[in-house]
């Protein structure tokens, strides 16, 4: 299959017609891993329409290959919610795969890009990270400490613990207090 022929079924995965996008999808997917350079390309690009990219995300959240890895990290910086949401799930996916890359991003300028970095990080929990999720439980946007207190939560401890009594007792946002304080009652027990 040759790169157009790939576009062109990428473009027909945002087409009114139901079976045209199912063929659209089955035709990518056949042609996974062999042309999953140009998927890789595609996704990244800004002019596509949301269902689009966000089909696309799912093809290669499905392929779990590692070079999509980067092209994951890079789509939390993408301006659709729910293409970082999605990324950061996959990344999450790829476990301990995915970390360096995903410590990267964890002092990025984009809090979104940042918190959906901390976010993977919290469901992959590796405690050799902990001193990730203290940083993040002091930034300045409640996205990102939201995914601290799960990371901090999910590693456990006491450098863990006493962060989370700082959310609990003075944080701005009733959902980190909640967190953290449901947290705290399942380490303290």
């Amino acid at each position: 299959m040759s790169k157009q022929e790939v576009i062109d079924a990428i473009n027909n995965l945002n087409d009114e017609d139901d079976f045209v996008r199912i063929e659209a999808e089955s035709t990518i997917a056949m042609n996974m891993p062999a042309e999953i350079n140009v998927l890789h390309e595609e996704v990244l690009k800004e002019d596509y329409p949301k269902n689009t990219k966000l089909t696309m995300v799912e093809l290669l959240r499905d392929l779990k290959d590692p070079t999509s890895i980067d092209v994951f990290v890079e789509l939390l910086h993408d301006r659709n919610k729910w293409v970082r949401r999605q990324s950061s799930s996959a990344l999450a996916e790829y476990g301990e795969d995915a970390v360096d890359s995903l410590l990267t991003v964890v002092d990025d300028e984009s809090w979104r890009a940042r918190g959906g970095a901390i976010w993977a990080l919290a469901k992959i929990a590796r405690p050799d990270t902990l001193d990730v999720f203290i940083k993040a439980s002091k930034d300045e946007k409640s996205f990102v400490r939201g995914g601290a207190v799960h990371g901090l939560g999910n590693i456990g401890g006491e450098e863990a613990i006493a962060a989370l009594k700082e959310l609990a007792d003075s944080d701005d946002s009733g959902y980190i207090k909640a967190n953290a304080i449901t947290f705290l009652e399942k380490l303290e027990e």
